[in-house]
């Protein structure tokens, strides 16, 4: 496996969406939507889909304006001024009731290029009922999606908005390939001030001959580590990150492939619910 990376033509971000419920949990994810958007100089939108609201008081949602306003006294913009000028915001409510129709149709309009929502923790017989809502839009849209856990670690301060995004775990799968994952990951370091990353290639088999010979870039500000689990894949992956501990997961998926049983997608699910930092679902073509 080849990865070549050039910085130039593994851009970035241009267009965000954020859907929020107004609910704690979204606004976790809209700190690190915000912060996103503010480095990549991306077009920032925010949807509410009429009749899933938390909260009668869609203006109390903390503003951009406003929360731009507290990183800039926490002094975290001071180099980012420009980038943060180009940035252009729209506030949305449509009249779907549908938290997911609502998106797609909106995406089907838009560039939209990334998503970051909040999850919930959706644990036990729940869990097995439904399917996250945001598990859906990120598998029926296709588009690099980040989940933002209810609880557990973030790389967004939600006070100052720095980000401290350093150790990134990539699950790998000879089956998968793990190079879009690979590629986002590294295109992290757009996000930081000073990028010193750290990024951890994880193999999950229970064949001691499937070996996956992984090729890296030499970049001068990201060092390698690759890991070795058998056992199951979900598991391994979340006991990873705890370990690292990771301050984000990675993962190529495309969502419906079926390996020893379940679907590929499944297990990217099965991490999205029990990871305690968030996760990137970056989606690839099927074979």
């Amino acid at each position: 496996m080849s990865l070549l990376y050039d910085p130039d033509r593994h851009r970035s971000v241009d267009f965000v969406l954020h859907p929020t419920d107004l609910s704690e949990a979204s606004e976790r994810a809209f700190h690190h939507a915000l912060a996103i958007a503010v480095r990549e100089s991306a077009q920032f939108t925010l949807l509410h889909a009429i009749g899933r609201r938390a909260t009668d008081n869609w203006p109390g949602f903390p503003s951009v304006r406003g929360k731009l306003s507290d990183w800039r006294s926490a002094g975290t913009l001071e180099d980012l001024e420009s980038r943060a000028k180009r940035v252009s915001v729209s506030k949305i409510e449509v009249d779907i009731r549908d938290p997911v129709a609502a998106c797609l149709e909106y995406i089907g309009r838009h560039a939209v290029d990334m998503i970051v929502l909040a999850t919930a923790d959706r644990g036990g017989l729940t869990r097995l009922l439904r399917a996250s809502r945001a598990e859906r839009l990120a598998r029926e849209s296709r588009i690099f999606t980040l989940f933002v856990p209810e609880g557990g670690r973030y790389f967004v301060d939600a006070q100052t908005g720095s980000v401290d995004l350093r150790r990134i775990l990539v699950p790998v799968d000879a089956k998968t390939d793990p190079r879009p994952a690979m590629i986002r990951a590294v295109s992290v370091a757009a996000l930081l001030e000073d990028p010193d990353l750290e990024i951890t290639l994880l193999h999950v088999s229970d064949d001691e001959e499937e070996a996956m010979a992984m090729d890296v870039p030499d970049l001068p500000f990201c060092r390698w580590n690759v890991v070795r689990r058998s056992g199951d894949p979900a598991e391994e992956i979340i006991q990873v990150a705890d370990e690292l501990p990771a301050d984000a997961v990675y993962m190529s998926t495309n969502w419906s492939r079926t390996r020893l049983g379940r679907s590929e997608g499944t297990v990217t699910e099965e991490v999205i619910a029990a990871a305690i930092c968030p996760v990137a679902a970056v989606p690839v073509e099927g074979p």
